[in-house]
């Protein structure tokens, strides 16, 4: 069963937090806390430093790093962060100290036989209370780094995927001027041969708009929708052309539920149809397959009948597809194109949603 990304943070946040508490009995003065699990003020000191370090990591993450250092008061950060260190530093010892002594259960401080044999306590009061300065201060130094790196580190996340979602809405509103240039400039083809298919390819091109319309502000959308859609384009762009293209169009999916990035397929196929059909019978040939895994392989390949320089410059549609999947699937598809004298042959490989 797989864990959600919030409860995996949840889970580590809270061993994280149980570990930092357990450090006081880790690291006690005392020979014998392990032995005969004493519970004194050396390790209830410890306990309420942890605590209160861990009640500072959070509220420096949330709250004084986005009100001060995000708004460039660095002063005030500066000073509120040397209060906290003064509140981690002596409010232990304020209320151990505050305490009847008959609450450690006639429990001595730091009896001599208990004392660790290297520990800084036997060396003298004075340098042992240095000791303690240190280690308070280079465990709040720690968490104070940890909790800013980690702020900085959400903070870019947070803007690259900003500008990761306005890129695309730029690119979707690209999407349907592009497309609506190319298709209206056929069917102004068939009004200007006064052909009956003229009202035919008005009703298909209303189907499309519908789906580009309704779709394109989403996410993803279903394959089948996706592949409908395609197969609408084909079906106008047929009635514009007429026998002077054979259109081949092959689908062999395992399941039809897969989720895919609306209007992603298409630049491929308009693609084709722009530069692939000559006024001599052209074949374009697309392939659409899935398999078990949800992984999709859709080709197209038409005749080449431009020259080589068009295609070196195909416009803005095949580059705004490559760009939305560098940011829609990254390390999930593989694009190759591949451009003779004779063909021009693209193979999508693309991991699909579910």
């Amino acid at each position: 069963m797989k864990i959600s990304q919030s409860a995996r943070k949840i889970t580590i946040h809270t061993l994280g937090c149980i570990a930092f508490l357990a450090l006081p009995f880790v690291s006690s003065p005392r020979d014998s806390f392990f032995s005969h699990w004493m519970f004194g003020p050396p390790e209830f000191k410890g306990l309420i430093n942890s605590a209160l370090l861990i009640l500072f990591f959070y509220i420096n993450y949330y709250y004084f790093i986005p009100e001060y250092f995000q708004r460039k008061k660095y002063f005030i950060w500066g000073l509120v962060t040397f209060v906290c260190f003064a509140v981690v530093l002596l409010l232990p010892h304020l209320i151990v100290d505050s305490l009847d002594r008959s609450v450690w259960s006639e429990m001595p401080d730091l009896p001599k036989h208990e004392h660790r044999p290297n520990h800084p306590h036997n060396q003298g009061t004075i340098f042992f209370r240095y000791f303690m300065f240190q280690e308070s201060l280079f465990k709040f130094l720690v968490v104070w780094g940890l909790s800013f790196l980690l702020k900085i580190d959400q903070l870019w996340k947070k803007s690259q995927a900003e500008k990761r979602m306005a890129e695309l809405s730029y690119l979707k509103s690209q999407v349907n001027p592009h497309f609506l240039y190319n298709t209206l400039n056929g069917i102004y083809a068939l009004s200007l041969e006064d052909s009956r298919k003229t009202p035919d390819a008005i009703v298909k091109l209303s189907e499309l708009m519908r789906y580009v319309t309704s779709e394109i502000e989403n996410d993803y959308v279903s394959l089948n929708k996706e592949l409908k859609y395609i197969e609408n384009y084909i079906d106008l762009q047929k009635l514009r052309l007429g026998d002077t293209v054979d259109v081949k169009f092959q689908k062999k999916l395992f399941s039809e539920d897969y989720l895919i990035a609306p209007l992603l397929l298409i630049p491929f196929v308009e693609n084709a149809f722009k530069y692939g059909i000559s006024n001599n019978n052209s074949v374009i040939e697309m392939h659409a397959e899935t398999s078990e895994k949800g992984e999709l392989v859709f080709t197209v390949v038409n005749e080449k009948v431009v020259s080589h320089s068009s295609y070196t410059n195909k416009g803005s549609g095949l580059e705004n597809v490559k760009r939305r999947l560098e940011l829609m699937y990254i390390k999930q598809y593989e694009l190759k194109i591949r451009n003779t004298d004779k063909k021009y042959f693209v193979e999508l490989k693309l991991k699909l949603k579910k």
